[in-house]
């Protein structure tokens, strides 16, 4: 099941039936290896904040069989 969880300035994704908690460590969707601080979760009065890698994004998208043409992605 793949879930988003906010770590090292980025809401990344990854594949898993847990959220990591804070200090644990995970390899994101798009390779990043990447540690949850307390900060990053938001039941521990953390902020959500923080943008969505695009990089995350577009495996998720890819593996769901959703991928964006070239059009589709904005190339500004």
């Amino acid at each position: 099941m793949f879930r988003w969880q906010q770590a090292e300035g980025k809401r990344h994704a990854l594949d898993g039936p847990f959220a990591p908690r804070p200090e644990e460590t995970f390899i994101a969707l798009c390779g990043a290896e990447v540690t949850v601080a307390r900060r990053d979760v938001p039941q521990l009065g953390g902020h959500w904040f923080d943008p969505t890698c695009p990089d995350c994004a577009d495996e998720w998208r890819r593996q769901k069989g959703e991928a964006r043409t070239r059009e589709q992605r904005c190339l500004a």
